[in-house]
C-alpha cells in the first residue's frame, strides 16, 4: 500500500504495474486513463486495474490517492512464503 500525494496538473505518464491495482481517491479529484478510457475519480471512488494495464493519472485538483498493488506471491520449495 502506498499514498501517493498529487498536485493539480501533475503527470504521471503511462506505465504498467507487476500486479493487480487498486486506487483509491482519498481527496481531490484525478483523471486516470487505462483501458482506453479516460475516467475522473473523485474522493471515495475506486478503480481495479488488472495485472500489467497500461495506465497514466494526471492530477485535475490537489489530490491523494491509496494503491494498493497485489503482487503475485512467490513459494519456496518447502511451500513457505517468501
Amino acid at each position: 500500500m502506498i499514498r501517493m500525494v498529487i498536485p493539480a496538473g501533475k503527470e504521471i505518464p503511462t506505465h504498467k504495474a507487476k500486479g493487480e491495482i487498486v486506487v483509491q481517491c482519498l481527496e481531490g479529484k484525478i483523471a486516470f486513463t487505462a483501458c482506453g478510457k479516460t475516467h475522473v475519480l473523485e474522493t471515495g471512488q475506486l478503480l481495479y486495474l488488472p495485472t500489467g494495464e497500461l495506465h497514466s493519472l494526471r492530477g485535475i485538483e490537489d489530490s491523494s490517492l491509496l494503491l494498493t498493488i497485489l503482487l503475485p506471491s512467490r513459494l519456496s520449495g518447502a511451500g513457505q512464503m517468501v
